[in-house]
């Protein structure tokens, strides 16, 4: 009995040490997925673009502070985006814009719509009576006869644009298969053996992202030229001009 009573005050000395140290490790877990959902919820789009991008109503006059910027608002607003989450982004610029926005067009996954739906992100979805035409394909993440009607369309709207008008650009990740335009006379067939065959051959992401601009008519810079005189806003999902270069290789400029 003695022996048991002489191990007591360990066995409570443990249990305790037990307790403190499972209660920090509750504490730890608890703090890492706040410190998630907080980078989570600063990257969703509504979050993102509404620090970003804002109008301001002077009286009988707009203007649309966008990326440092003040371009004057009246009539004048156009909008263009094409990756997996520029639906989200283009609901959210649209509540943002309202009916500054005059049209616009973005190229997104098959499917995407019907999955937020599901999802009930409402917030991620374009308003009843938006202007904005949604297109989507680009199955499997590869550029496809939809997804080159869709560049077709993004193409058509660019090039009406006067010197008066302003050009959102919306890009997120996979903008490259939902934006393909083979420069004449490569077919979208041609492109996509091309890049299949570099690619078997180990070319690497950059290499292949280098090529992929040389033979498109609207990536690396091509959009924005078509689009001109107008003025062009481009806005990536990282908001960042070295990742989304490599992501979808680049459309205009900043």
């Amino acid at each position: 009995m003695a022996n048991v009573l002489q191990f007591l005050p360990i066995k409570a000395a443990l249990s305790t040490k037990i307790s403190i140290s499972s209660r920090r490790m509750m504490s730890l877990q608890t703090d890492a997925k706040q410190i998630f959902w907080k980078a989570v919820s600063a990257v969703l789009p509504p979050n993102m673009l509404g620090r970003n991008v804002a109008v301001k109503d002077n009286g009988d006059a707009s203007v649309l502070q966008c990326g440092g910027k003040e371009l004057p608002l009246h009539n004048n607003l156009y909008l263009v985006g094409f990756g997996k989450a520029v639906l989200g982004m283009a609901a959210a610029v649209e509540k943002i814009v309202g009916k500054h926005l005059l049209r616009g067009v973005i190229s997104i996954p098959r499917g995407m719509e019907e999955t937020l739906k599901q999802a009930g992100k409402r917030e991620m979805l374009l308003s009843p009576d938006s202007r904005i035409r949604v297109m989507e394909g680009a199955e499997h993440n590869m550029p496809d006869k939809a997804a080159l009607e869709a560049a077709r369309e993004i193409q058509s709207l660019a090039e009406k644009l006067t010197e008066q008008d302003i050009l959102l650009v919306l890009i997120s990740g996979g903008g490259s298969a939902l934006l393909p335009a083979p420069v004449p006379p490569l077919s979208l067939q041609d492109k996509q053996m091309i890049t299949k065959q570099l690619a078997m051959k180990g070319a690497t992401i950059h290499e292949l992202n280098t090529l992929r601009r040389a033979l498109s008519h609207l990536k690396g810079g091509g959009l924005a030229n078509i689009a001109y005189p107008a003025q062009v806003s481009i806005w990536p999902e990282s908001l960042c001009f070295k990742e989304t270069f490599i992501v979808v290789s680049f459309t205009g400029h900043l």
